[in-house]
């Protein structure tokens, strides 16, 4: 036996994360500030939230427009482009349990008088900065869903009535980005799913050239996984009446995602309404209008010297036309249409866009979970919570059936979450319906491992009762091998340490994971160490060493 010359040391970040469950799983949309989340890791590590998402104007930032048409591809752009990087960073710094989005805003009315024609110069363009795009800072590696369109129905070429006036180009042109993308995914390993939308007001536009369209897309092209919504609701009615019309009036059946919604729409009209007397019992004036406050207790939480939650949440349930509990409902919804990834506002943050409120200031900061520009920060730091929405939050994330799940290349962990029915059983399923697991769950352990899974290959994963009915499913993907050596991988889940070994070759007999020369498991509560090691052993008889430092 001999020790092959391949051992080399590996540094190896930590990814500290711990997320929510696959369907209906809640996340944090960033819009187009992409290079925020790399600046709130900890707050979301702490929420828990399990997608991340966020959108680049294509035209904007990386096309050169001339006299109304696209000319050409600021490529040093894209290669350079600093929020991109780090959108990146922020993904490797929440690791494997924090999914992330990103929407491609493409809108064609700033650039063209209408879409472009598939296979002219200007539509190949908005393709060449998108593969540059993806392939600058390994974006496309990063990436689980890539959505194809941001809100088109305001964002393309509009006739009087708000219905598209290029319909069919927007289609063709959709079809073809699709099998674009696809064409890029083979050729490069890619393993992003490609979601089209996202549509926005559904159900107020029944005219819509856009709306078929974009559904037609969804239905017909079997390179897209599915529909992303947009639901900015004038009315609490309104976040199922969306959906609806997309399931029963449309036939979508393939995966809905929800990457932004709100009640803004219902808020706006009252920005500048008064306290009354609620402002008189609470030490304020009658005739004080909304915004007033908003800015008062922004100041009074940057001084350090925050009001109460308490008085926050009273002042708008003093009003009658404030939707209570609207993020339960919409969340309701997201459950009754098996919505796979929700996405809504996280943070309201001091400064930005909305730097001091006025009369006709659009109230889209009362939909952020955290709110310290509002409420300051907690004994630790952290950002206090928005008491309107973040109660039906966390009653959202606990009563999810699972808390974790990590994909690997030949195993899958999964947390459980405290929605769970331990008296469960777990069933894995390949794609020809060989039930290749079924275990019921250890009621003394809040996770389960499935081991000797095949890399690159979808598995349909079930929580079922014991009459087989089904508590949770979701059909998941092991991630593909992606070198010819061996290397090592951790990260924090839950709680729990979980070493990865990858790209383990096939003619690897054996391996074993250590800490400081100890042997552990590829589940622990700690590695209470400095080195991880994994010595692998060949059948040839030779052994192959991989080290990486641990970092706290």
């Amino acid at each position: 036996m001999y020790m092959k010359m391949k051992a080399f040391l590996m540094f190896v970040l930590l990814f500290l994360c711990s997320m929510g469950t696959k369907a209906q799983d809640l996340g944090a949309n960033y819009n187009e500030n992409i290079d925020y989340p790399i600046t709130e890791i900890e707050m979301l590590k702490q929420s828990k939230v399990n997608w991340v998402r966020g959108f680049v104007n294509i035209p904007t930032l990386f096309l050169q427009n001339e006299n109304g048409k696209i000319v050409g591809v600021k490529e040093e752009a894209i290669k350079t482009h600093i929020p991109t990087l780090k959108f990146i960073q922020a993904k490797k710094a929440l690791g494997d349990r924090v999914k992330f989005i990103l929407s491609l805003k493409i809108p064609f009315e700033l650039y063209t008088d209408t879409v472009p024609k598939v296979g002219t110069k200007e539509m190949e363009y908005i393709f060449r900065a998108t593969e540059v795009l993806l392939q600058t800072y390994q974006m496309a590696q990063n990436i689980d869903i890539l959505v194809m369109g941001n809100e088109p129905e305001w964002e393309n070429a509009l006739d009087t009535d708000l219905c598209h006036a290029d319909g069919e180009d927007y289609r063709a042109f959709l079809n073809e980005f699709a099998n674009r993308l696809t064409t890029w995914k083979q050729a490069n390993g890619w393993t992003f799913d490609i979601y089209a939308g996202a549509l926005n007001r559904v159900s107020e536009l029944p005219k819509s050239e856009t709306v078929p369209a974009v559904v037609s897309v969804v239905n017909n092209n079997p390179n897209v996984v599915g529909l992303d919504l947009h639901v900015h609701a004038l009315n609490i009615n309104q976040a199922e009446d969306d959906f609806r019309i997309i399931r029963n009036k449309y036939g979508v059946t393939k995966k809905l995602i929800c990457t932004e919604f709100s009640m803004v729409r219902a808020l706006n009209p009252h920005v500048a309404d008064a306290l009354g007397e609620w402002g008189t019992k609470n030490g304020y004036t009658a005739g004080m209008k909304i915004y007033e406050y908003l800015n008062l207790i922004a100041e009074k939480a940057n001084a350090g010297t925050p009001v109460s939650a308490a008085e926050f949440k009273s002042l708008f349930e003093s009003y009658s036309w404030y939707p209570k509990n609207w993020y339960k409902t919409f969340y309701e919804v997201f459950k009754k249409y098996d919505t796979y990834a929700i996405t809504g506002r996280f943070s309201v943050v001091p400064g930005g866009a909305r730097a001091v409120y006025d009369a006709n200031t659009e109230m889209w900061e009362l939909g952020g979970i955290y709110f310290s520009r509002y409420l300051g920060l907690d004994a630790n730091g952290f950002y206090n919570p928005n008491p309107l929405l973040y109660p039906d939050f966390i009653a959202a994330q606990n009563g999810l059936a699972i808390s974790s799940l990590v994909e690997g290349q030949q195993e899958l962990f999964i947390s459980w979450g405290n929605g769970v029915d331990k008296t469960g059983v777990l069933s894995v399923t390949d794609k020809d319906g060989t039930e290749v697991v079924r275990q019921p769950l250890d009621s003394e352990s809040d996770y389960t491992l499935v081991e000797n899974l095949v890399p690159g290959t979808t598995y349909h994963v079930a929580l079922l009762k014991s009459d087989d009915s089904v508590l949770w499913e979701d059909d998941v993907k092991t991630k593909l091998v992606t070198g010819e050596f061996p290397l090592l991988k951790y990260q924090q889940v839950d709680g729990y340490a979980l070493v990865q070994l990858l790209n383990l070759p096939a003619d690897a007999a054996s391996y074993k994971l250590k800490v400081d020369g100890r042997e552990i498991d590829i589940v622990n509560k700690n590695l209470n160490g400095q080195v991880l090691t994994a010595e692998v052993a060949y059948k040839d008889g030779s052994v192959e060493t991989l080290s990486a430092t641990i970092r706290k």
